[in-house]
């Protein structure tokens, strides 16, 4: 069985990879709500309708990784002052907590179009 390191190893290229895409989406997707409120005339319901579900989505697969990783995340913060520890897991830790702000960033961003500016 490998270790609590070693499982870190692992996932840790994945989760940067998925942690910097999704990031990258949900800055876009905060760009084109910016964008469409400023929109002389007003906000678009049809762009905001695909705004707040490109969003969703992007929330439901941060979502999913949250809830993958709590597992290994709990088993992290188990190990904190232990002989076991590497920074590694500290890193691990601080991407887990980047995740959750992220889910947080994308819920206000889904309902800010609910209404129309």
């Amino acid at each position: 069985m490998p270790t609590l390191a070693e499982q870190v190893g692992d996932a840790a290229g994945l989760l940067g990879l998925f942690l910097a895409l999704v990031t990258l989406f949900t800055t876009e997707q905060s760009r084109r709500l910016a964008d469409e409120r400023s929109r002389p005339g007003g906000s678009r319901t049809d762009r905001l309708r695909t705004i707040r579900l490109f969003t969703i989505g992007l929330a439901a697969a941060t979502v999913g990784s949250i809830a993958f990783l709590l597992p290994l995340f709990l088993d992290v913060l188990g190990t904190i002052g232990d002989d076991d520890w590497v920074p590694v897991l500290g890193v691990f830790i601080l991407t887990y907590v980047l995740l959750i702000a992220l889910l947080v960033w994308q819920l206000v961003l889904a309902a800010g179009t609910r209404k129309p500016a």
